[in-house]
């Protein structure tokens, strides 16, 4: 049985949050959208359980994770007018 551990940096940690700004589908750090995540931290706070903070207000949960091209992204549900999944990107490391 594989098992992913948490680390000391993951102490006491609820959730790793994602930040998503409106009509971008870039993966942010910090609620000010100034810094865009990297792919393995992208990876690393979906395996650990992270939340997307939707730019409109409220929260998503991630459902996928995928790489292409060293760029990863993480896909959620989004509802509106119809649902759909949607992904936010990060950088190459």
């Amino acid at each position: 049985m594989s098992k992913i551990f948490m680390q000391a940096k993951d102490k006491n940690v609820a959730a790793v949050i994602i930040y998503e700004k409106a009509s971008e589908t870039k993966a942010y750090k910090d609620a000010a959208c100034t810094v865009q995540y990297k792919t393995s931290e992208l990876k690393d706070a979906f395996v650990k359980g992270a939340v997307v903070a939707l730019a409109a207000g409220g929260y998503a949960a991630p459902v996928s994770y995928s790489e292409s091209s060293n760029v990863g992204s993480v896909g959620y549900v989004k509802s509106g007018a119809s649902v759909s999944i949607v992904s936010l990107e990060a950088i190459a490391d």
